[in-house]
């Protein structure tokens, strides 16, 4: 009997919003005379950032500082439409929402700017809440004047808005054919899981989880950071210990109260390596793809295999509990385990490191 050491590794591809088209996010913008930002979208922060990450496209875009910027998501009556939160999409979607809206703004900012500068508005950059002609960093006026001059001397108010939307695949009614583009971006993913499995119990314990993902541009890399690690604990969770509701064919083993639903806590805690790669989409807003939901795919498969090459035998059915463990083993030993499907095992040696080389690209040095 003896705890056994296993390396397993997983990709995985993941599309970024709604696959069918249609799918819109819609925001506002406004300055108020003072020059300060308000941004009024849909998309609904639940705890992924998106009011943070919305709130940093929208000052970059404009050319205002961070804390200028206020967002209000607080509102469905008041707030432009979004499909919801939900399919990666908040950053790709609705930051391309808020991203557009920020542009237009810009753009009356530039012109009512052109007027006080006397300049050719082609002649003009705004940077960091100020606006100023190229190459003359002298002939300079702040957003703020701006603002208060849109308000005061001109009497605008300077707005702009933005809608993503993907147009919906149109379909032939004679022959059934779809018209659809490809989608506009795919995020991928690896994930490398080291496992030590007590052959004598059946516990599977998760060491080390290296997490690799292309997230086209990281706009906020400390949350994406976030997310792969809540990601890691979620697939660990569904990898070990959860198992999904009702069971099938029968609920009688379900347990009767919360606290017999078993998901990881800090005790089962691996040491956890996340590693970002920005390979920038076209389509996305500053070239981010979606990070969300896929933050939890890679781990259960990873696991497995993991599992497999420390003890050579495949658990098809999650979570992987010491009694599957066991039972595989015995079947094993009986000489009747028989794998659903066939794979190549790859046997690594025990130094293993993960480097980032470009062009969306990783190197796992064995």
């Amino acid at each position: 009997m003896a705890k056994r050491l296993g390396r397993g590794f997983t990709t995985i591809e993941y599309p970024t919003g709604m696959n069918q088209n249609g799918d819109p996010s819609q925001a506002w913008v406004k300055l108020k005379p003072d020059g300060r930002v308000d941004v009024f979208a849909g998309t609904v922060d639940i705890g992924q950032g998106s009011r943070t990450v919305h709130t940093q496209i929208v000052a970059d875009a404009l050319g205002v500082p961070y804390d200028w910027v206020t967002m209000d998501n607080t509102n469905t009556d008041s707030s432009p439409v979004c499909t919801g939160t939900f399919a990666s999409r908040g950053t790709f979607i609705g930051g391309n929402a808020v991203r557009y809206a920020a542009e237009k703004a810009r753009e009356r900012v530039l012109e009512i700017a052109a007027k006080e500068l006397e300049a050719d508005i082609a002649d003009l950059d705004v940077e960091d809440g100020t606006v100023f002609v190229k190459g003359a960093p002298d002939r300079s006026i702040s957003v703020s004047d701006v603002a208060a001059a849109a308000t005061w001397k001109y009497g605008e108010l300077i707005t702009g808005t933005g809608a993503a939307l993907k147009p919906y695949a149109a379909l032939d009614p004679e022959t059934g054919a779809v018209d659809i583009d490809p989608h506009s971006a795919i995020s991928y993913a690896a994930c490398m899981a080291e496992v030590e499995v007590d052959d004598e119990t059946g516990e599977v314990r998760v060491l080390r989880l290296t997490e690799t993902y292309d997230v086209g541009r990281a706009i906020n890399p400390t949350l994406v950071e976030g997310q792969v690690q809540g990601g890691a604990m979620m697939g660990l969770g569904l990898g070990l210990l959860e198992s999904c509701y009702p069971y099938y064919p029968s609920v009688e083993h379900r347990g009767s109260e919360f606290g017999t639903y078993l998901a990881p806590g800090i005790e089962d805690l691996p040491e956890i390596a996340p590693v970002i790669l920005e390979n920038p989409s076209v389509d996305g807003p500053f070239g981010a793809k979606a990070i969300g939901e896929m933050a939890n795919n890679a781990q259960p498969p990873a696991i497995a295999t993991a599992v497999h090459d420390a003890i050579g035998v495949w658990i098809t059915e999650l979570p992987i509990t010491p009694e599957k463990v066991l039972r595989a083993l015995e079947r094993k030993e009986a000489g009747t385990d028989e794998p659903r499907r066939e794979g190549k095992v790859v046997e690594f040696d025990e130094e293993l490191s993960v480097n980032a080389v470009g062009n969306g690209s990783v190197r796992f040095d064995l």
